[in-house]
């Protein structure tokens, strides 16, 4: 009876270590194509109590053997506990290529799995049995807003700077036309307001009255101030003989501007003195002369300035 006891005993004792301690692996195929996926199987067979560590793997089993999907189970048959760890791994390389052995921790005990060695080789494809179809085009992702400002954002940089400088151009050119416009006009204006006075001192009794003294003071003034804007000079501090000098020294004045102003000077000089008194024909003729010359001068100094400004 106790000899049976020990044969019994015995026997759970071995059949528990045998089974606590076994590693079974294999490999589902050692010759590839070219991305084929491998499935490494480790299985241990034990009980509830047993401790199972199976390998740790981040993304690769090596450098070649790169890491597809993996699946740890537990199943449980007759009280006999099947630990399974499914690695299924592939190779993107042509070549021979090892599997290192893998750690499998039992129990605080190591074991590890043999070293496979498998053979990658390059797709064939038969192109009897295979049709071939046309190769077809790459489906691009639409594109947003965001991605066409990161891509095009230099160019837009630069199509901006231009419509601002673009912009800059137009108004300086506009707001320099048309200060020349004003400038222009009121240059023409005080031309036209020295010829309005010149018509209201004609209109004058001035003549009528005899007072040819007084007719030309005025008309003298009123060419000594249209000079002093048009020339940017003291005319009006000047006697007739230094004024004429100085307009026809600094070439103001041409040849026949140069008589008409002195013909005028020397009659109103003489009416100013009492040495004479111009008659009302010769006085009319004077003031055509002083008209034609503040006409004449005011043109020159338009076109002048237009043409130095350009």
């Amino acid at each position: 009876m106790k000899r049976k006891i020990v044969y019994i005993f015995s026997f759970l004792f071995l059949y528990t270590f045998a089974y606590s301690q076994e590693l079974k692996c294999s490999i589902s195929a050692t010759k590839i194509k070219y991305g084929e996926p491998i499935i490494l199987k480790l299985e241990v067979k034990g009980n509830k109590s047993d401790r199972i560590v199976f390998p740790y793997i981040k993304d690769t089993l090596t450098y070649h053997l790169e890491l597809l999907n993996r699946k740890i189970d537990t199943l449980t048959h007759d009280k006999i506990r099947i630990y399974t760890d499914s690695i299924s791994f592939s190779v993107y390389e042509l070549g021979q290529f090892k599997v290192p052995p893998q750690k499998v921790i039992i129990n605080s005990k190591e074991y590890f799995s043999p070293e496979y060695h498998i053979t990658v080789d390059s797709m064939v494809i038969d192109s009897l049995k295979q049709p071939l179809y046309d190769i077809r085009p790459i489906i691009t992702e639409p594109k947003t807003i965001k991605d066409y400002i990161e891509q095009y954002w230099m160019y837009m940089l630069a199509g901006l700077i231009f419509i601002i400088i673009f912009i800059i151009v137009i108004i300086s050119y506009y707001l320099e036309k048309k200060g020349k416009g004003s400038w222009r006009k009121k240059n023409s204006d005080l031309g036209i307001l020295a010829i309005k006075k010149i018509n209201k001192l004609e209109k004058s009794n001035y003549l009528n009255r005899g007072l040819s003294k007084k007719y030309y003071s005025e008309l003298i003034v009123i060419l000594k101030d249209y000079m002093e804007f048009r020339w940017k000079f003291p005319a009006s501090k000047l006697i007739t003989e230094d004024l004429i000098s100085y307009l026809i020294n600094n070439k103001f004045i041409n040849s026949e501007e140069e008589e008409a102003l002195i013909v005028i000077f020397h009659s109103a000089d003489l009416a100013k003195f009492a040495k004479s008194r111009p008659t009302v024909q010769e006085t009319r003729i004077h003031t055509e002369m002083a008209r034609k010359f503040i006409n004449d001068t005011k043109m020159e100094f338009l076109n002048l300035k237009e043409k130095n400004e350009y």
